[in-house]
């Protein structure tokens, strides 16, 4: 697991579920199946939009042509994906804490079962980008 390079680990392995939603509404994504780790580090790179204050950035999907566009501005953040018509407002500073704790969350189950991926750099700079401390490889 240490020798996995970003792109295998985004793409190859770890598939699962996760949604996004706020104030009872869900903007998905719908499908059985995604990437955990290219949908952690597309909530990473969101999150650094947002910590700017302003900003557009988009999560599209392999799977489809499908996009949810998050857009930023003066701490507020607009969730609008294109198979739903549905969009999700809230803070910035919320966002980056549910984000937080999804890729905390999420790294840490995917650890326990997998000890070696915490030697891998794309695993570590993930963490170090939530702040979450891996145990030296």
């Amino acid at each position: 697991m240490a020798a996995i390079s970003q792109h295998d680990l985004q793409w190859y392995f770890f598939l699962g579920q996760f949604s996004i939603s706020h104030a009872g509404i869900g903007i998905g994504p719908p499908w059985g199946w995604v990437p955990l780790f290219d949908a952690m580090f597309c909530v990473r790179n969101v999150m650094a939009v947002a910590r700017t204050g302003s900003g557009t950035w988009t999560i599209d999907f392999t799977e489809n042509a499908e996009l949810i566009v998050f857009d930023f501005d003066r701490g507020s953040l607009r969730g609008t994906p294109t198979y739903l018509d549905a969009v999700v407002h809230c803070s910035a500073d919320e966002f980056v804490a549910a984000g937080t704790g999804f890729i905390t969350g999420e790294l840490r189950r995917v650890l326990a079962e997998y000890p070696s991926l915490a030697r891998n750099q794309a695993a570590r700079t993930l963490a170090r980008d939530v702040g979450l401390e891996l145990p030296a490889g």
